[in-house]
């Protein structure tokens, strides 16, 4: 049976995202060229038009896509019911698996260069942050309606600390080659911060 048309269109749009991820990694996103691109998918650099309007849609693509922020904007309905102490461990765990592959992390490090040469790379972290605290923020807010956390805490303010945390291990471990905590597993790091931040949420018994 022939594939439909639209089938091949998503899957060569998710080949150019690929090699963007690629190239974006190697070169950075300000020396990236769409005919960079190209090369890398086996194009011509007119189709990456087709599908992108520039090369900062594709950027945005590559986030949307090759991020933690998709798994945290699909979540199934069974996790938004999960209690704290298995949703976030799970959650966490799965956002620095995909955080700290090698590539997603070589694009993160390329990023965080241009930004502090340049300034502003389409305000990185404003295409992501705000949506993952979005997320987290939502979640605690329904766990605190269901009685699982307390009433005065603030959903805003432990989603800013969970996610600053664990960016901020991340950094020590990509960035600074902390061997501290390189010796740490994703899972041993959740826990880490958990520990620290989850007690002080749960309702007294």
């Amino acid at each position: 049976m022939a594939r439909r048309p639209k089938a091949e269109g998503e899957d060569r749009r998710e080949q150019i995202i690929e090699a963007a991820l690629r190239v974006f990694a190697r070169k950075g996103f300000a020396r990236a060229t769409n005919k960079d691109i190209a090369r890398e998918a086996g194009i011509t650099p007119g189709l990456i038009y087709y599908y992108f309007a520039d090369k900062e849609a594709l950027l945005k693509a590559v986030i949307e896509s090759r991020s933690p922020l998709r798994l945290f904007e699909e979540l199934e309905p069974t996790q938004w019911d999960s209690p704290p102490s298995e949703f976030l461990p799970a959650l966490l765990q799965q956002a620095l698996g995909i955080v700290e592959s090698e590539e997603v992390f070589n694009l993160i490090r390329t990023m965080l260069s241009e930004l502090l040469h340049d300034g502003d790379v389409l305000s990185l972290p404003a295409l992501f942050v705000p949506r993952i605290i979005g997320v987290l923020q939502r979640y605690l807010r329904l766990q605190q309606e269901k009685g699982a956390l307390r009433a005065d805490v603030s959903p805003e303010e432990v989603a800013q600390v969970l996610l600053s945390a664990l960016m901020g291990l991340v950094m020590r471990r990509q960035v600074l080659r902390d061997a501290s905590v390189l010796r740490y597993s994703h899972k041993e790091l959740v826990t880490m911060v958990l520990a620290t931040v989850l007690p002080q949420l749960l309702p007294a018994r």
